[in-house]
């Protein structure tokens, strides 16, 4: 029987070579999964011997991320605004730089209140999050899938917010009659293109739901026909916030001026990158 210790080293080694990033990183955090223990309570016990059923067990789990398996799909959950979020396949995980969506509503409406969409909810990260920082808020989430409404319900309910995050299977905003209901919309869409997709990382590629990361034939349809729903169902002075692609700025900021929309900006990630759409209706 190995001690920790060992275990660890051995399991770095062949996720290194399997050019896996952060290999260490990743088997310390399933090793922690299945002691029940912090990555702190692993490095605690590094010299205690692991035994068998409990290597086993973590031996499995180090070979479906070994087939490079997303870390966050084995573990069953991902870090959002520093709460835990439940993902699963069928579900985009969450990817820090959408957290910047969550900060933008603060900065422009830090009272936000009345009703906001989020379109594709995926794991209801911006959707959950967007009820827990804005108390005053009632939020529509969106999917034309429908395991991601079942995880976003579930996360609604484990955080606290079930009673104000309400989970609609529709594609964008289509089954909602244009009207003036909302006081923000934000969304995440797919903004892939089919060409670029091939090259995606293992994790990304052969994990994560296609529909949820390739935007059409450009990359850009999926948010183009979004922004053109958004006007007729945003409130006057109210706004919209939509990720994209670092090249997708000019078509996006053109799209939402033919359909309505007022002052859109491109406002840049933390790493310089032209990433979200914001405009006023």
């Amino acid at each position: 029987m190995a001690t920790i210790r060992q275990f660890i080293e051995d399991w770095r080694r062949r996720f290194d070579d399997a050019g896996i990033e952060d290999a260490r990183l990743n088997v310390e955090l399933l090793v922690a999964h299945v002691l029940g223990v912090s990555r702190g309570g692993v490095k605690a016990r590094l010299d205690e011997t692991l035994e068998v059923a409990r290597e086993a067990a973590i031996e499995t789990l180090c070979d479906r991320r070994l087939s490079r398996e997303p870390i966050d799909y084995i573990l069953g959950e991902r870090e959002f605004f520093g709460r835990k979020f439940q993902v699963q396949p069928g579900v985009l995980i969450p990817r820090p730089e959408t957290e910047q969506i969550i900060e933008l509503v603060q900065k422009h409406t830090p009272d936000a209140k009345g009703w906001a969409a989020d379109i594709g909810c995926g794991s209801g990260a911006l959707a959950v999050t967007l009820a827990l920082e804005f108390p005053g808020l009632r939020v529509m989430a969106t999917d034309l899938h429908p395991i991601p409404l079942v995880v976003t319900r579930r996360n609604a309910m484990a955080l606290g917010v079930a009673d104000r995050v309400f989970c609609v299977r529709m594609d964008g905003l289509s089954a909602i009659s244009p009207a003036q209901l909302f006081d923000l919309i934000v969304s995440n869409p797919p903004y892939v293109t089919p060409s670029d997709y091939p090259g995606l990382e293992p994790e990304v590629l052969d994990h994560e739901p296609r529909e949820a990361l390739v935007g059409g034939i450009g990359g850009v349809e999926v948010a183009e026909r979004l922004i053109g729903q958004i006007p007729a169902r945003l409130k006057p002075g109210a706004f919209c916030c939509i990720e994209h692609g670092m090249e997708q700025g000019p078509e996006l900021r053109q799209a939402a001026e033919l359909a309505g929309l007022v002052e859109p900006v491109t406002v840049r990630d933390a790493f310089g990158r032209e990433r979200f759409l914001f405009a006023h209706r």
